[in-house]
């Protein structure tokens, strides 16, 4: 099977192809890993941002919730079809949250134990850092055990009040309290472990602060994942950049092509192709200072 690296030019009229070198069988598998390794760092970086991004959809939720229920003068203590649509609203939102942090750290735990072995220093880093982050900060311990709870005993949130005061310019301030009664939960799940200790310290739980806290957090974890990943990036960079980075250019996408079927006049008339993802890599940090010099 020939393979060929090349590129696709995109114009407002279409796109055009140019193949280029020829790649032998280890040139091309030694290419194909370093493109997954890169594909794996960005997948995980994308489930962060969807962890970021369910976070920030609640926290807006919930103040859109309160603009509403101003706005059309209602009470949700005295209109128990509101109470109903906003309880289900926030506990679906809620749960997409716990749902996506949970992937996103289990995906993390997992792909590093495949990647550097389990008895590796990587694999006791990543250890280290989630164990820190368990003994640190009460919003992680407290949202990693929520998340077995809401998906063995019930839904998360049981309390939601939202009501208005009134300022001295006759305006109304809306406030939304939401979160969740330590009685309650103590009672309904005896899977807390240490967090037991933080219920019973702990009347009400207010959600926003937890989120957050948790948000800030996430943003730490990801930095010490990139330096746990840091060494497998590199090294995938620099296979990419001296098997195909002299052929990037501007308003193109370098590509491997394989199963390439040409006419009798040797001209392409059908192929498959892998991009060689030079926009992810382009966001890394350690390209723009070290590999382009």
């Amino acid at each position: 099977m020939e393979i060929r690296l090349g590129v696709v030019h995109q114009t407002d009229s279409g796109y055009s192809t140019e193949l280029s070198d020829s790649l032998s069988k280890t040139e091309h598998d030694n290419l194909l890993s370093a493109i997954d390794e890169i594909h794996h760092f960005e997948n995980c970086r994308r489930l962060l941002e969807i962890v970021i991004q369910n976070s920030n959809e609640f926290l807006m939720t919930i103040d859109s919730s309160v603009k509403y229920m101003l706005n059309n003068s209602l009470s949700m203590s005295g209109d128990k079809e509101e109470y109903y649509k906003q309880h289900l609203n926030f506990n679906r939102l809620f749960l997409n949250y716990l749902s996506s942090l949970r992937t996103f750290l289990d995906h993390n735990e997992v792909a590093i134990k495949r990647k550097f072995g389990k008895e590796s220093n990587e694999v006791e880093k990543f250890k280290n850092i989630t164990k820190n982050c368990f003994d640190s900060y009460f919003s992680y311990r407290f949202l990693y055990k929520l998340r077995n709870y809401s998906q063995h005993i019930g839904l998360p949130i049981d309390e939601i009040e939202i009501s208005a005061t009134k300022q001295p310019d006759e305006t109304f301030k809306g406030y939304a309290k939401i979160g969740f009664l330590s009685e309650t939960l103590l009672e309904k799940y005896d899977g807390w472990g240490v967090v037991k200790k933080d219920l019973k310290s702990k009347k009400e739980i207010s959600v926003t602060p937890l989120l957050n806290e948790m948000s800030s957090l996430l943003i730490e974890f990801w930095n010490s994942m990139i330096n746990i990943y840091a060494g497998r990036l590199f090294d995938s960079v620099q296979i990419i950049e001296r098997q195909a980075g002299h052929l990037r250019k501007e308003n193109c996408d370098v590509c491997i092509f394989t199963n390439i079927v040409t006419d009798e006049n040797g001209r392409v008339k059908y192929f498959q192709t892998l991009q060689i993802p030079f926009d992810t890599i382009s966001t890394f940090d350690f390209y723009n200072k070290d590999t382009t010099k």
